[in-house]
């Protein structure tokens, strides 16, 4: 009876470590996600309170980088798209843009397509300071989110792997570096 009651205790106690583990391992992936969420809306609103003239103009310049430096058969997609659209291509933007920079824009698009195709201009301030061209279904985009999009999948799959019950199971607690003081 005393051996049956043992192993009925041990079971129960490996069960218990088991279901520990587990909530242990969704806490971490809660609180995880929640630091990275945190992160990436703290970045996000920096950005956007930093974006000043300055930064908007640099912006419209490295659109019309991106533009200029499209492939052949890029180019030949968005000539077709401007081509065959029967509305006009829109541009829209996380700020207003000033005539220069809409000219500068409209002046690249022109060159690549060859023709003076009407392009509407639009304010999105969704766009975490960037820039998107939509013409016809064809989409040119450079935004600072597309950035902030990757690095948070690329975080999101760390985190994935690192987290998995496999892991925390056989991961061991990190030792304390001996040159350092916890509060």
């Amino acid at each position: 009876l005393l051996g049956e009651v043992r192993k009925a205790a041990e079971a129960l106690s490996a069960q218990r470590m088991e279901t520990l583990r587990n909530e242990a391992c969704s806490l971490n992936q809660a609180i995880s996600r929640r630091t990275q969420e945190e992160v990436f809306a703290i970045a996000r609103k920096t950005l956007t309170d930093l974006a000043a003239t300055s930064l908007e103009g640099q912006m419209v310049d490295v659109f019309v980088r991106q533009v200029r430096a499209l492939g052949e058969r890029e180019k030949e997609e968005l000539k077709a798209a401007f081509k065959n659209a029967s509305e006009p291509a829109v541009i829209r933007s996380a700020f207003e843009l000033p005539a220069p920079q809409r000219s500068q824009i409209e002046g690249v698009i022109h060159d690549i397509v060859a023709s003076e195709a009407p392009v509407r201009f639009e304010t999105w301030p969704d766009l975490v300071s960037g820039i998107d061209l939509t013409a016809n279904g064809r989409k040119i985009s450079w935004n600072i989110a597309a950035y902030l999009q990757s690095l948070e999948k690329g975080i999101g799959e760390l985190l994935d792997v690192k987290n998995t019950p496999e892991t925390m199971a056989t991961s061991k607690p990190e030792e304390p570096d001996p040159g350092t003081m916890n509060a």
